[in-house]
């Protein structure tokens, strides 16, 4: 009779740890099912969709790893690892072009009118040092706000996957330089377009100095006088 109790009593205690595993697990393994990245030199928002439960192995649960949004939803601990927290904001000019990711997330509380909720990162790909990942405070997670915010330092792989992606920010310089362009210009047509110019000034040129010096040459022309054109008799007078 005990020993059929015993048993009873570990067959219950697994089961009711088997119910409280099974049912933490889809808390803890909530995730993104989309993301969308916006920023300079994209005609239009790069969509990443699929299955961001933390570890997979898809590219939105890549990205949203390596972005540390894993780690700003949940805190870290267990298979979730710390991030790498900038202890101080980075300066503007260190930061380079910003892309913003937005990831939508069942089960994150949702803004007004929206069905789903969302949380926002900003990217900053060629941020001196290494990528930087920036996650305003004040968003709102699984019913609570974000467990961790703020500046954080990224992996060379979040700039590979972003690359992937068809993120492939340019150096300050090189964009400045683009800018220079004309909007929709060709730089083909640029060129032509400068060389007209050139060819138009150097005509110009030539046909004023070939005015100035026509009106030089007149300015120092000595005028013809009545000595130079004396008229001649058609003999001498003999004195009679």
């Amino acid at each position: 009779m005990l020993r059929r109790l015993i048993v009873l009593t570990v067959l219950t205690a697994g089961v009711s740890a088997a119910t409280v595993i099974a049912l933490a697990t889809p808390a803890l393994a909530k995730g993104p099912t989309q993301a969308s990245i916006t920023g300079p030199g994209l005609a239009r928002p790069v969509v990443i969709a699929g299955g961001g439960e933390p570890g997979q192995l898809d590219r939105l649960a890549v990205l949203a790893t390596q972005t540390d949004l894993y780690t700003a939803m949940f805190g870290a601990g267990g298979s979730v690892p710390a991030p790498d927290r900038l202890r101080t904001p980075p300066p503007a000019s260190a930061l380079g072009p910003r892309y913003t990711i937005v990831y939508t997330v069942p089960g994150v509380t949702p803004q007004p009118g929206e069905q789903f909720g969302r949380i926002r990162q900003d990217l900053y790909p060629l941020a001196a040092g290494g990528p930087v990942i920036y996650t305003p405070p004040g968003q709102a997670g699984f019913g609570q706000p974000l467990q961790a915010t703020g500046w954080f330092r990224g992996g060379p792989g979040l700039t590979r996957t972003l690359a992937q992606l068809g993120v492939r920010p340019r150096p300050a310089r090189q964009a400045a330089r683009q800018t220079r362009l004309q909007p929709g210009a060709h730089p083909a047509a640029t060129h032509h377009a400068v060389s007209r110019t050139i060819a138009w000034l150097i005509a110009a040129a030539a046909a004023a100095a070939a005015i100035a010096g026509t009106a030089l040459w007149l300015r120092h022309r000595k005028p013809a006088t009545g000595h130079d054109y004396e008229p001649q008799t058609g003999g001498s007078c003999q004195p009679g």
